[in-house]
């Protein structure tokens, strides 16, 4: 299906592709996978004291409702850590019931005692999909497929210059998902691959594969 408004995408694997958006687009089954989306971020912040500025919700939404126009998915999938915390429920919840497509929302960490995400994995053909914060039993020979760890890939020039930038980290068994919050600032992962994953860098016009490379220093964050 062509895509209206020709979003950068990758096929990362056999089926699985990766938009530019930090989203997971699985054509043969037409499910749309997001992760760690951290709804409510800012609004829980300000109800600690932390005087956050009042953005992050609708950047979600319009993110989301771009990639349901271009992909007319036949469901979403959110892979936990929907909401920072139940303060922040709100928006989620009204984008929910809005929604022109359904959305299957599996639990992560942060989304303790919110009602509506009750699921902790779906098993959908060889894919099993979890949060990641609490592995349960994985079916053998299936696709590991998690969030939780907001995988990012770090460069450097050598000069004092640093670039971070959200990341996917592929292996035959297991995927990690970029975070989709536009809070997150994603954990570098160049020295943390398995000698057969592979680390995709997500930019706004471009995602790639990179080659195996480690930061100057552990201290990096």
């Amino acid at each position: 299906m062509p895509l209206r408004s020709s979003p950068v995408s990758a096929e990362i694997l056999p089926g699985l592709h990766l938009d530019s958006r930090r989203a997971l687009w699985l054509p043969a089954s037409r499910l749309l996978v997001v992760a760690d989306l951290h709804w409510g971020y800012a609004t829980t912040h300000r109800a600690r004291g932390n005087l956050l500025p009042m953005w992050g919700d609708e950047e979600l939404a319009t993110a989301l409702t771009a990639l349901i126009a271009d992909y007319q998915p036949a469901s979403l999938l959110w892979l936990g850590d929907s909401l920072h915390a139940l303060a922040g429920r709100a928006p989620a919840e009204a984008f929910i019931a809005a929604s022109p497509v359904p959305i299957t929302l599996i639990a992560g960490n942060h989304d303790a005692r919110w009602r509506a995400s009750t699921l902790t994995f779906l098993h959908l053909g060889p894919h099993f999909f979890h949060h990641g914060d609490s592995p349960p039993a994985i079916p053998a020979g299936a696709l590991e497929i998690v969030g939780h760890h907001h995988p990012s890939f770090l460069w450097w020039d050598g000069a004092g210059t640093r670039l971070k930038v959200p990341a996917l980290v592929a292996g035959p068994r297991r995927l990690i998902l970029p975070a989709f919050s536009p809070w997150a600032a994603g954990t570098p992962w160049n020295a943390r691959l398995a000698p057969d994953e592979t680390l995709w860098a997500v930019t706004p016009k471009r995602v790639f594969a990179i080659a195996p490379i480690r930061p100057p220093s552990a201290s990096i964050s």
